[in-house]
Protein backbone atom coordinates (compact mmCIF):
# COMPACT_ATOMS: atom_id res chain seq x y z
CA UNK A 1 0.00 0.00 0.00
CA UNK A 2 1.22 3.91 -0.74
CA UNK A 3 0.49 6.43 1.26
CA UNK A 4 -0.23 9.37 -0.47
CA UNK A 5 0.71 12.83 1.51
CA UNK A 6 -1.69 15.88 1.30
CA UNK A 7 -0.70 18.69 -0.93
CA UNK A 8 -2.34 21.42 1.26
CA UNK A 9 -0.98 23.45 3.50
CA UNK A 10 -0.25 23.28 7.07
CA UNK A 11 -2.10 26.29 8.86
CA UNK A 12 -0.29 28.86 11.17
CA UNK A 13 -2.43 28.22 14.32
CA UNK A 14 -0.20 30.82 15.93
CA UNK A 15 1.19 30.88 19.48
CA UNK A 16 0.58 28.08 21.74
CA UNK A 17 0.23 27.35 25.34
CA UNK A 18 2.80 24.96 25.24
CA UNK A 19 5.02 26.75 22.77
CA UNK A 20 5.02 29.57 24.80
CA UNK A 21 6.13 27.37 28.18
CA UNK A 22 8.79 25.44 25.92
CA UNK A 23 10.19 28.51 25.03
CA UNK A 24 10.16 30.26 28.61
CA UNK A 25 11.87 27.13 29.78
CA UNK A 26 14.81 26.85 26.94
CA UNK A 27 15.43 30.53 27.83
CA UNK A 28 15.63 30.07 31.74
CA UNK A 29 17.53 26.54 31.55
CA UNK A 30 20.42 28.42 29.48
CA UNK A 31 20.16 31.25 31.46
CA UNK A 32 19.71 30.08 35.35
CA UNK A 33 20.54 26.41 34.86
CA UNK A 34 19.86 24.76 38.41
CA UNK A 35 18.14 27.47 40.14
CA UNK A 36 15.18 25.99 40.71
CA UNK A 37 12.56 27.89 38.12
CA UNK A 38 9.08 27.14 37.26
CA UNK A 39 7.44 28.16 34.09
CA UNK A 40 3.49 28.03 33.75
CA UNK A 41 1.28 29.28 30.72
CA UNK A 42 -2.03 29.69 29.91
CA UNK A 43 -4.42 31.16 27.59
CA UNK A 44 -6.15 35.01 28.39
CA UNK A 45 -7.67 37.51 26.25
CA UNK A 46 -6.28 41.23 26.55
CA UNK A 47 -9.19 43.46 27.01
CA UNK A 48 -7.53 46.67 25.93
CA UNK A 49 -6.40 45.25 22.19
CA UNK A 50 -9.39 43.14 22.25
CA UNK A 51 -6.79 40.26 21.71
CA UNK A 52 -6.22 36.57 22.64
CA UNK A 53 -3.11 36.03 24.80
CA UNK A 54 -0.83 33.53 26.40
CA UNK A 55 0.18 34.67 29.64
CA UNK A 56 3.42 33.03 31.03
CA UNK A 57 4.73 33.17 34.68
CA UNK A 58 7.89 32.14 35.18
CA UNK A 59 9.10 32.25 39.09
CA UNK A 60 12.12 31.60 41.00
CA UNK A 61 14.23 32.01 44.11
CA UNK A 62 14.70 35.40 45.60
CA UNK A 63 18.79 34.91 45.42
CA UNK A 64 18.72 34.25 41.70
CA UNK A 65 19.48 37.67 38.97
CA UNK A 66 16.88 37.20 36.56
CA UNK A 67 17.59 40.28 34.67
CA UNK A 68 19.06 38.64 31.52
CA UNK A 69 15.86 36.14 31.56
CA UNK A 70 13.50 39.63 31.71
CA UNK A 71 15.80 40.99 28.31
CA UNK A 72 15.51 37.61 26.89
CA UNK A 73 11.98 36.96 26.95
CA UNK A 74 11.31 40.79 26.29
CA UNK A 75 12.73 39.87 22.83
CA UNK A 76 10.20 37.20 22.12
CA UNK A 77 7.77 37.31 19.55
CA UNK A 78 4.64 39.27 20.15
CA UNK A 79 5.40 40.57 23.46
CA UNK A 80 2.63 43.10 24.70
CA UNK A 81 3.99 43.23 28.12
CA UNK A 82 5.80 42.16 30.49
CA UNK A 83 6.62 43.08 34.38
CA UNK A 84 9.10 41.28 36.96
CA UNK A 85 10.07 41.62 40.34
CA UNK A 86 12.70 39.85 42.44
CA UNK A 87 11.02 36.20 42.41
CA UNK A 88 8.90 36.34 39.27
CA UNK A 89 9.08 37.58 35.66
CA UNK A 90 4.80 37.95 34.03
CA UNK A 91 4.79 38.10 30.29
CA UNK A 92 1.40 38.75 27.99
CA UNK A 93 1.84 37.71 24.36
CA UNK A 94 -0.45 37.94 21.20
CA UNK A 95 -1.86 34.33 20.09
CA UNK A 96 -1.05 35.64 16.48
Amino acid sequence: MRAVKSRATKQDVGLTVPQASREARRITDKLMPGQGVTVESRRSHDLATDTPTIITYITFPETADASDVALKIESLSGVLRSTWSTVSITVTRAVR
